[in-house]
C-alpha cells in the first residue's frame, strides 16, 4: 500500500523520498504482473514499441527509422501530429507501407515550444499553448481534426490516442470523447499512476495502455526526453542498457514494456542498437503494435466496460 502511494504521488517530497526506495518501487511494479502471471499468446513478455512525432524534423526523420527497424522485423506504432502529416505525407506514408500503424497525437500538439535546454526546432510556428489551457471543445477538435487529416491525406484510419505531455496533464476527462472518434486505446498514462500500475486496463469503452518508467528513475517514462535531456540527461551513454533492462525484468516477471521514442533522435540513442537488442530476445518478448495489443487484449482477457474503471 505504502509503495503504491508513492509511485502514484506528484509532491515533490513525496517524489524525492520515492526515488530513494527507487528499487522497491519497481519490485511492486513487477509484483502486479507476477500476480497477474498473463499469457503473452504464449510468450513470457510483451513490449509496444513506440515513436512520438511531436515536431517536424520528428516527421522527417521517419523514412530513417522505418529503414532501421526493416531488418529486424520489428512493427511499431508512431503518434503523429496532424499539421506534420498534411506537410510531409511522403514520411508518413512511409511509415504505413512498412506495415507499421499511426496513432493520434493531436493537430498540433499544444505545448509544444523551442527550449535551448532541450532541443530547438527549424520551425518557429509552433503551439506553445499548453493542452491543460484548452477547454474541452478545443480538446475534442485537437484530436478529431488530427484524425481527420491523417483519414483524408493517407486514406488511414487511426485506432489510438496519446496526448501531448501525458506527463503533466490527466487523461480521465478524454475516455469518455474517445470511442465517437472511433478511438479504442489510448496510451496516455505513466504506469505507476494508473490503476493497476503497468496492466493494461478498460477506462469505459477504452483500453488504457500504460507507459513503462524508466527502471531507475520510477516518475520518469523510458523515452528519448528523459534520456537526453531530463536532469541534464540522465541516461546519455547508457540508453540502451537501460532498455534492455526493462525488457529482461519484463521477461522475469511476465511483463508489458510500451516505451516510446523520438525520431529525431535515431542516431544519438543509436536505434540501430536498440533494435537489435529486442530482436535477440526473440520468442521471448512479443512485439506488436498497440492496435493489435488492443484486440488481443479485447479477445482474451475480455471486452471493454460500460463505465468506471476496468478490472
Amino acid at each position: 500500500m505504502i509503495c503504491r502511494r508513492l509511485l502514484r504521488t506528484r509532491s515533490v517530497a513525496g517524489q524525492a523520498l520515492g526515488q530513494l526506495l527507487a528499487p522497491l518501487l519497481v519490485r511492486a511494479m513487477d509484483r502486479a504482473f507476477d500476480r497477474a502471471a498473463i499469457d503473452w499468446a504464449g510468450h513470457p513478455s510483451c513490449l509496444a514499441l513506440t515513436f512520438d512525432c511531436d515536431f517536424p524534423e520528428d516527421a522527417l526523420a521517419l523514412p530513417k527509422v522505418v529503414e532501421l527497424l526493416r531488418p529486424h522485423g520489428l512493427r511499431a506504432s508512431f503518434a503523429c501530429v496532424g499539421r506534420w502529416v498534411e506537410e510531409y505525407p511522403a514520411e508518413h506514408r512511409a511509415v504505413l507501407e512498412a506495415g507499421h500503424e499511426l496513432m493520434n497525437h493531436s493537430w498540433s500538439h499544444p505545448e509544444l515550444v523551442n527550449s535551448p535546454r532541450h532541443f530547438v526546432s527549424s520551425r518557429a510556428d509552433l503551439n506553445p499553448r499548453p493542452w491543460r489551457d484548452l477547454d474541452p471543445d478545443a480538446r475534442r477538435e485537437e484530436i478529431r481534426r488530427c484524425q481527420e487529416v491523417v483519414a483524408t491525406t493517407l486514406g488511414y484510419a487511426m485506432t489510438g490516442f496519446r496526448v501531448p505531455h501525458f506527463g503533466k496533464v490527466e487523461a480521465a476527462d478524454l475516455y469518455p470523447e474517445l470511442p465517437g472518434l472511433r478511438i479504442a486505446y489510448s496510451s496516455s498514462v505513466l504506469a505507476p499512476r494508473a490503476p493497476h500500475l503497468g496492466i493494461p486496463c478498460w477506462e469505459g469503452k477504452v483500453l488504457e495502455i500504460p507507459i513503462t518508467p524508466c527502471p531507475r528513475h520510477p516518475y520518469a517514462s523510458l523515452d528519448s526526453w528523459h534520456a537526453l535531456y531530463a536532469g541534464g540527461g540522465r541516461h546519455r551513454a547508457n540508453f540502451v542498457e537501460q532498455v534492455a533492462d526493462q525488457l529482461h525484468r519484463a521477461i522475469a516477471h511476465r511483463g508489458l514494456t510500451c516505451i516510446y521514442l523520438d525520431p529525431k533522435d535515431w542516431e544519438r540513442l543509436e536505434f540501430g542498437r536498440i533494435f537489435a537488442s529486442i530482436a535477440a530476445l526473440g520468442d521471448r518478448c512479443w512485439t506488436l503494435t498497440m492496435n493489435e495489443l488492443c484486440r488481443w487484449y479485447r479477445d482474451t482477457r475480455g471486452g471493454p466496460v460500460e463505465a468506471g474503471r476496468g478490472a
